[in-house]
């Protein structure tokens, strides 16, 4: 196993790629700071909605929840870009009060929302096939937050989508998007649902017509529509914490109590506990939970000294989610010796080993 110098991340983070110990992510928060024409890049985004604004009744699409990231997004959308812009939520399974909370505030600042829930008996149904198949307990929600948006693209006739971040770049992964300021249905499934295409998910018993908002339009549909689907993170250097000290000063934005289950951190991803799950999984796979994650966030942006990160990692990261069990066993439809099942096929036995029932790492992150 490598462990990047500059961060900690490991290189078993999916698609990650290193060049003389250092990860394509902080080679990129260095790209970042020294090479890249932001200015050039915000004058792009300034041309395009000058290009846009008022041709339909809508000129942008934002996905939001209520969260940091979307707040700043559509905030600056909205009122810096001038564009009419229609922000669009995904009901996410288990959905938090402080998200519904945090939702209405936003709104209340004066933005059109559409919030889409799609059928919850299939979404619990996608999501279980992704936990006990892919270890993936979120797998319907992640594919409609695209798929739901290019349909509303075409069907509204709305010309632009701005998502936040573009994870892979930001994060570590593929590198193709550093340079590119739009995306593709190709590029969205590849990534962003896994490879899985949401036709696949039609089962027996449902028809398309039922399946409407996990599958793409055609490609004939998106070509006639002409929209573009882009990434904030393309024009402006993406930090979260920047935008949870906006979203908390100007829009009032609440956060949990305490921090967050296997992390330190205390402001992001408010939307479900199944990210509590979703994480998890991710550390009994990979061998990297959401502490490392965002430790690693904290240190590229110089607010964490790499050993200081250390410390926490070994401390909080792949925390058990214990607290929430229960309610991922009523969810699933699960009874624990199933759930555990679950969680022994996806843990990875090259890092982990089970001690007193639970999976525990063979390796140390220094």
């Amino acid at each position: 196993m490598k462990i990047c110098r500059k961060c900690i991340m490991l290189d078993t983070r999916p698609r990650l790629r290193f060049n003389d110990g250092v990860c394509a992510a902080c080679e990129w928060s260095e790209i970042k700071k020294n090479e890249i024409n932001w200015a050039e890049r915000y004058k792009e985004l300034a041309d395009l909605c000058d290009e846009i604004r008022g041709k339909q009744t809508y000129d942008c699409i934002v996905p939001v929840s209520g969260g940091k990231d979307s707040t700043y997004v559509a905030d600056k959308m909205k009122n810096e870009f001038n564009l009419n812009v229609l922000t669009v939520t995904i009901t996410p399974p288990l959905e938090t009060e402080l998200i519904q909370n945090n939702l209405k505030r936003f709104l209340d600042y004066g933005y059109n929302n559409i919030k889409v829930t799609p059928n919850p008996k299939i979404a619990q149904e996608i999501n279980k096939f992704g936990f006990v198949e892919q270890g993936r307990p979120m797998l319907s929600w992640t594919s409609c937050l695209n798929s739901v948006m290019f349909r509303l693209a075409v069907d509204f006739k709305i010309p632009l989508i701005m998502f936040g971040e573009e994870g892979e770049t930001e994060y570590g992964g593929l590198t193709e998007m550093r340079y590119v300021p739009y995306y593709d249905t190709d590029f969205a499934i590849k990534i962003y649902t896994e490879g899985n295409d949401p036709r696949s998910f039609v089962k027996k018993g449902y028809s398309e017509r039922e399946m409407a908002l996990w599958l793409f339009p055609s490609k004939k549909e998106i070509q006639e529509a002409g929209f573009k689907v882009a990434h904030w993170s393309y024009y402006e250097d993406w930090d979260p914490y920047k935008h949870y000290e906006f979203a908390s000063q100007y829009y009032g934005m609440q956060i949990h109590k305490g921090r967050n289950t296997g992390t330190y951190t205390d402001f992001g991803q408010l939307d479900t506990p199944l990210y509590e799950l979703h994480t998890y999984m991710m550390y009994l796979k990979f061998g990297f939970g959401r502490g490392l994650q965002d430790a690693c966030i904290d240190i590229r942006a110089g607010r964490l000294s790499r050993q200081d990160a250390v410390d926490i990692v070994n401390k909080y990261d792949g925390e058990y989610p214990e607290k929430n069990i229960p309610l991922f066993l009523d969810y699933y439809k699960m009874d624990k010796e199933e759930f555990d099942a679950v969680l022994d096929r996806h843990a990875n036995k090259e890092l982990f080993e089970k001690v007193n029932g639970i999976w525990t790492p063979t390796f140390t992150i220094a």
